[in-house]
């Protein structure tokens, strides 16, 4: 995959990787299967490997395996259960995937009103070491690139609301950008399971560079006192021009892992000694 650190000065020509060994194109759509509505934006990948995409809006995919697939395909989306393919069945032809809705369980809620006070969570400074890029100059398309992860190690030390995530692109060449949001638990220094049950999705505009804010306020997110990963996945990009497509994150160095990343929704996970400009103001309960 092409998301890498590069040096804060140095920009690569990213179509001079080398070529990727053969695939074999494979197209179909995700569909609700309770609604067969579209599931705008699923995520296809196999667990542990750089093999995977996201669906368009329409749930539309492209996804490129290898010839001779042996692993199970796994089809999943935020407030669905996730699906498992068996190759023998892509092998035989199925293209169209259904994931049912996860159940919505309403419980009775006790609201205490406690004192809260504001703060942040991650970090918030513009300028770093080095720059965290994804993209693709001259290619015509990066959709097999979609569905990767970039995110960072939060600890709040007391029950804390989410307000605002904030997030700085020190370069934006799309005229389209949009990512989700995720949350995980935290297991060895590695994000583990999936908390976020809302699909919150973070669009950029044309070119735009800087940062970038979204009110998380509507979404009642809130963190317990204990380690959590939030991520950005990449869920779609757009520019009709096919040179100079990337995008940068300032990241900065430090002595313990603080930045995670993986090249698809389900491959494995790779800790850095690093920390994005990523954060959240937060309203953090007192005693």
């Amino acid at each position: 995959m092409l998301p890498r650190l590069l040096a804060s000065l140095l920009l690569l020509l990213l179509a001079s990787l080398p070529t990727r060994a053969q695939t074999v194109n494979v197209t179909g759509q995700v569909l609700n299967a309770t609604t067969q509505e579209p599931v705008p934006f699923a995520i296809l990948g196999v667990r542990g490997k750089a093999i995977g995409t996201a669906a368009d809006e329409q749930g539309r995919y492209l996804l490129r395996l290898p010839p001779d697939l042996r692993d199970t395909l796994i089809v999943s989306c935020v407030g669905f259960e996730p699906r498992l393919i068996p190759p023998a069945q892509v092998i035989a032809g199925q293209r169209v995937f259904q994931l049912t809705p996860q159940a919505q369980v309403l419980k009775g809620v006790t609201v205490e009103r406690r004192k809260v006070k504001p703060g942040k969570l991650g970090r918030s400074a513009e300028k770093a070491d080095v720059r965290w890029m994804g993209g693709s100059s001259g290619k015509t398309t990066v959709d097999d690139e979609w569905g990767w992860e970039i995110g960072a190690l939060l600890n709040p030390e007391r029950r804390s609301y989410l307000e605002e995530l904030h997030v700085y692109f020190t370069d934006n060449k799309y005229e389209l950008l949009r990512f989700r949001l995720n949350l995980y638990t935290v297991k060895d220094n590695r994000p583990d399971k999936l908390l976020s049950t809302q699909d919150v999705q973070l669009i950029c505009p044309p070119t735009r560079q800087g940062w970038l804010k979204l009110d998380l306020r509507p979404y009642d997110i809130i963190l317990d006192a204990q380690p959590v990963a939030a991520t950005l996945q990449w869920l779609q990009s757009e520019k009709k021009d096919p040179e100079d497509k990337y995008f940068s994150i300032p990241v900065i160095r430090q002595k313990q892992p603080g930045m995670f990343e993986r090249e698809n929704g389900h491959a494995a996970w790779t800790i850095h000694n690093l920390l994005p400009s990523l954060y959240f103001t937060v309203l953090t309960e007192q005693k």
